[in-house]
């Protein structure tokens, strides 16, 4: 048998979905709003990004709330990303987080503690993990979220 040295991308559609992992545990009861794939995730927000997300599976896929093994402080831990999208041309890997309440003062401590254990791992803001955020006075836009997507696309 001949084992291709790299590999393609029917190979890394077929490895993803062949994934079964467990996602996040923390309160089942927030998964409320559906996704056109059926799926259940925790907000609007996250509905409209994982329906826009499900609209490029031509050239990406995404899990939702696939676990990460990262160190925080020097111990190993696990995170939970909204959003783990896999480009199936180009093989990357990239993270995606929606930060949606950031009104909440406690909320956005934990996103500042998430964000810092992302750059503790070398997993860079812009590069390998993109934000997108929402306040009451500043709700998701369409068109952030559009860019956003573009560049999941072009990486």
């Amino acid at each position: 048998l001949i084992v291709p040295l790299q590999e393609t991308p029917e190979m890394r559609i077929q490895k993803w979905n062949a994934e079964i992992y467990e996602p996040n545990p923390a309160k089942p009861e927030h998964l409320r709003s559906e996704t056109e794939q059926g799926e259940l995730v925790r907000s609007k927000s996250e509905m409209t990004i994982a329906n826009l997300l499900y609209q490029h599976r031509d050239t990406i896929l995404y899990k939702y709330e696939r676990p990460l093994q990262v160190v925080t402080d020097g111990k190993p831990s696990t995170i939970y990303p909204d959003f783990t999208i896999l480009n199936i041309h180009t093989g990357k890997i990239t993270y995606l987080e929606h930060a949606g309440m950031m009104d909440t003062h406690k909320y956005a401590n934990d996103h500042v503690r998430k964000f810092n254990t992302y750059m503790e791992n070398d997993i860079l803001p812009g590069l390998d993990v993109l934000f997108t955020y929402e306040s009451e006075m500043c709700p998701l836009e369409l068109k952030i979220l559009k860019k956003t997507i573009a560049i999941l696309l072009e990486h």
